[in-house]
């Protein structure tokens, strides 16, 4: 049990180990950044969050089937409390994460706008649980979804900033507005900036960001509770 929880801290700062090695070292990503490191483990860390809330949900109602066929209750619940068990699980590697990025740049002290990080990591798993919902419904149905769910969530990862700025793009506009529309990169670059930058997230990018997070809740639910009446018949 313990093992378990100290898992989900130590293995994404291994990702981040080997991230560092590949892209700082080998790829020179990290050229030009202060405190690569502290931006990596951000990234690696809460896109973690985000890319488990598209894959979750595949296959959760057919591996609760015997429980919906028992028990009548809305079902809702089931991906509700899967999303509500990953945030409970991903407090721990949130704080390592923001820790160790301030610390590795503890020269330049740390700001008063760390904190906004816990309402970003509200609005990260409010999303998060949108996106188990729809993908909840998805693959009861659609089993063969799955697979591409999780195409999808490694294909984001090399296009959310995870150990890249986007001001790399800047000789390509087109490109770099279509990183900056991703809310995954938005999220990213919020906390970023609220940790080491020591800076406020534009009022912009709040709505920006919240309008995804709700949107995406509220959309999600809607969708999945479309289809309250069919959930007990899956196979």
């Amino acid at each position: 049990m313990y093992l378990g929880k100290l898992w989900e801290i130590l293995n994404p700062l291994l990702q981040v180990a080997v991230f560092a090695v590949v892209f700082g070292v080998i790829l020179k990503v990290s050229r030009g950044m202060d405190n690569y490191i502290g931006f990596l483990t951000i990234g690696v860390i809460f896109f973690g969050m985000l890319g488990r809330g598209l894959t979750q949900g595949n296959g959760l109602i057919k591996s609760s089937r015997a429980m919906l066929s028992a028990f009548s209750f809305p079902r809702a619940i089931v991906p509700l409390s899967a999303s509500l068990k990953g945030a409970i699980d991903d407090i721990a590697p949130a704080i390592v994460a923001i820790a160790a990025a301030a610390l590795l740049q503890i020269s330049s002290g740390i700001n008063w706008t760390i904190l906004l990080t816990i309402p970003l990591f509200i609005l990260i798993h409010v999303m998060s649980a949108g996106m188990t919902l729809i993908t909840s419904r998805l693959t009861a149905f659609v089993p063969d979804l799955k697979g591409i769910i999780s195409t999808l969530q490694r294909g984001l990862f090399f296009f959310s900033g995870v150990f890249y700025d986007v001001s790399r793009f800047a000789d390509q506009p087109v490109l770099r507005e279509i990183m900056l529309a991703n809310p995954f990169y938005g999220f990213l670059s919020s906390v970023r900036e609220c940790v080491l930058s020591g800076t406020v997230p534009p009022s912009s990018s709040w709505f920006y960001l919240s309008c995804w997070s709700f949107g995406t809740f509220i959309g999600g639910f809607l969708f999945f509770w479309a289809a309250e009446d069919r959930y007990s018949n899956v196979k």
